[in-house]
């Protein structure tokens, strides 16, 4: 599969531009490259992640876009932490750059803040945001459904059950459910919506059941299921501490009337998990 290696932008200045990124996002720069046929020159800084930025001069290239127009619209750099987009933001505002975004969290659940850098580009500085985890005002069953097809059978189990979503950006964008049953329970749904995937949602909200509900209701032992095709939720589960107990052939061939595709594989099998909590 191909992969972006480096992203390109014209300047009239290539020391000056160099140098911001090499110093503010500790870039490591190449020697010049030099082509006098073509009155070219341009250097790659390279960055510990991601891809390089080249950054290029040409003697019939010469004239800035004042407006935003169709094309490249910002570069972006990932900081560990909301603190850290801060702490970067203040630093370009003692140092007299262009801030033209507060820090902020925006609609897919990003905080950022945007400056200019000297040629007037868009550089967004975004880490993720934190997720909100609240006992569900409304059951969100497009969510629901993502992770159990069957409607009833969600309608069955949340009745005496907990149901917790996480928030970001003001946006419902994942869900859990367990029940209680004596002093075990069952984790009976997780779903996170798609766009928002790989961001440790999931996984946030299991330790807010195991580490927070739980404990509070007493449960000793969490449960949790997923099928045989579900190849990321299992090593999710068991990262987290659950351990593979039993496996229940055929049961969504069993249960549900319509087969159920994964990865292009038919899911057949439950494969049973289970957690024990301290005392």
């Amino acid at each position: 599969m191909a992969r972006l290696t480096h992203v390109a932008l014209w300047t009239n200045s290539l020391e000056r531009l160099r140098d911001f990124y090499v110093s503010y996002f500790d870039g490591k720069s190449n020697d010049l490259y030099v082509n006098p046929k073509k009155g070219f020159a341009s250097y790659f800084v390279f960055f510990e992640q991601g891809p390089a930025l080249e950054i290029m001069r040409r003697t019939d290239v010469t004239s800035p876009c004042p407006t935003e127009h169709v094309g490249i619209a910002h570069l972006a750099f990932h900081a560990d932490s909301p603190r850290q987009v801060d702490l970067l933001i203040e630093r370009f505002r003692a140092d007299g750059v262009p801030i033209v975004g507060e820090p902020r969290v925006s609609g897919d659940g990003y905080y950022e803040g945007v400056i200019l850098d000297p040629d007037g580009n868009r550089v967004e500085i975004v880490a993720q945001g934190e997720p909100e985890i609240v006992v569900a005002a409304d059951p969100p069953y497009p969510l629901l459904l993502e992770a159990d097809p069957d409607r009833s059978k969600i309608e069955a189990y949340l009745p005496g059950s907990a149901c917790f979503v996480a928030r970001l950006g003001g946006s419902v964008v994942g869900v859990i459910v367990a029940r209680k049953q004596g002093d075990e329970a069952e984790i009976m749904n997780v779903a996170v919506k798609e766009i928002f995937r790989r961001r440790g949602i999931a996984r946030k909200l299991l330790r807010h059941v195991a580490g927070e509900w739980a404990p509070a209701e007493k449960v000793k032992l969490l449960r949790i299921c997923t099928g045989s095709s579900s190849s990321a939720p299992l090593m999710l589960y068991q990262q987290e501490g659950f351990d593979l107990k039993a496996i229940d052939r055929d049961y969504f061939v069993r249960a549900y009337p319509e087969p159920i595709w994964e990865n292009g594989i038919q899911c057949r099998h439950r494969l049973v998990l289970e957690k024990r909590l301290s005392d």
